[in-house]
């Protein structure tokens, strides 16, 4: 059993999320009207522009990395639900991303991933040119056999159009376990850096098998530290042992 000795510090990850291709992540809706949107995406309640919630964020990477390192419950819930249990303590995913498992003891969740914003230059850019923050995309299903739109077939999509680039920012906690100082957090963080490059070579959002949702990472900064390299430098063709 791990013993948790104390929180040695919390580092802070930042960086730009660039959209290489249409985002649409839901904001949900009871009725549609008339002439209405469909399908509109979630927005600040303050500012009312578009964001990429942290959840979304989170649970994208945290499933992908899940894929990736083979931890898969049987039941197709999230890793650590308790259908593999034991789990153990050093298990990169629920150290990081955290767990529901009654019996876990591997200490707290140690990344924090905040609501993504717009990025003010970019807003200020489509501001000067006069444009909306998104676009509408028809969309159609197509009668098979007659080769024309199917009756109730159509529906509009609301998206963040490619270009468009939000402010990421995650909070990363180091504690020490067993006396480690910190050493056994600061050599997981790259599970982070490892499912956001699985990340970019997947979707974002929904309706990603049909092209939306495509993402790139600029400008990371851990810590103070300039940390692009490192990220580019990931393979993640071959799967982690």
């Amino acid at each position: 059993m791990a013993r948790i000795d104390r929180l040695i510090h919390t580092k802070t990850l930042t960086g730009t999320l660039e959209c290489l291709s249409g985002l649409h992540i839901g904001a949900g809706k009871e009725a549609v009207e008339i002439g209405g949107m469909d399908l509109p995406v979630i927005r600040d309640p303050v500012t009312h522009r578009p964001i990429v919630p942290g959840s979304s964020l989170k649970g994208k990477i945290r499933s992908l990395l899940e894929w990736h390192l083979g931890s898969l419950e049987p039941d197709g819930r999230p890793w650590g639900w308790g259908g593999m249990a034991p789990y153990q303590d050093d298990d990169p995913i629920l150290c990081v991303f955290g767990t529901v498992w009654s019996a876990w003891e591997g200490g707290p969740t140690r990344l924090l991933v905040r609501d993504a914003a717009l990025d003010p230059q970019w807003v200020a850019e489509i501001d000067a040119r006069g444009l909306p923050y998104t676009e509408e995309k028809t969309e159609v299903t197509i009668d098979r056999v007659r080769g024309k739109a199917l009756k109730g077939g159509l529906h509009n999509t609301e998206r963040v159009p490619a270009g468009a680039r939000f402010r990421i920012e995650m909070a990363y906690r180091v504690f020490s376990v067993d006396g480690d100082g910190g050493a056994g957090d600061e050599n997981r963080f790259d599970t982070v850096l490892t499912g956001m490059k699985l990340l970019e070579s997947d979707a974002l959002g929904g309706a990603g098998s049909r092209g939306y949702g495509r993402v790139r990472f600029h400008d990371l900064v851990f810590d103070g530290q300039i940390v692009q390299e490192r990220f580019d430098a990931i393979d993640v063709s071959v799967r982690a042992a």
